[in-house]
């Protein structure tokens, strides 16, 4: 009886669906990413935590040079700049959306702050794989 009653309080105790827990969707596809912290933020905590993560995870770039990083950011430049630019490239390619949300925020750093020499990123439609051309100077 008293197994009974201690499984009854734990399952009142229990996380359920509503206003203290909510399930959300995994933010690591574009679409899911684009879907909960651009076009409506329904946990924007959340949001800005999982930006600064993929935005300080890029070590892509670390101990590169110039000429052969895949981006360049502005010295000093805030998060916010970065997240703006972030943002504005998931509303300009929709038809992107559906692949993962750090390979999408390599392409828009690729293409907001690009090297001198940087390769320019882009999906390869058959397997929705990131593509790197040639480095060129821009």
């Amino acid at each position: 009886m008293k197994r009974l009653l201690a499984l009854a309080l734990l399952a009142g105790t229990a996380p359920t669906p509503g206003a203290a827990f909510q399930m959300r969707e995994s933010l690591a596809r574009g679409d899911s990413y684009y879907n909960q912290c651009v076009a409506g933020s329904e946990d924007y905590s959340a949001c800005i935590g999982y930006f600064m993560g993929i935005a300080d995870a890029p070590v892509i770039n670390m101990g590169q040079a110039p000429e052969e990083a895949i981006y360049c950011l502005p010295p000093g430049a805030p998060y916010e700049q970065h997240r703006d630019r972030f943002h504005t490239f998931l509303r300009d390619n929709p038809a992107i959306r559906h692949i993962s949300t750090h390979l999408l925020f390599l392409m828009a750093m690729n293409a907001a702050f690009p090297c001198e020499s940087s390769p320019v990123l882009s999906i390869d439609p058959a397997t929705d794989g990131l593509y790197m051309s040639a480095p060129k100077p821009r």
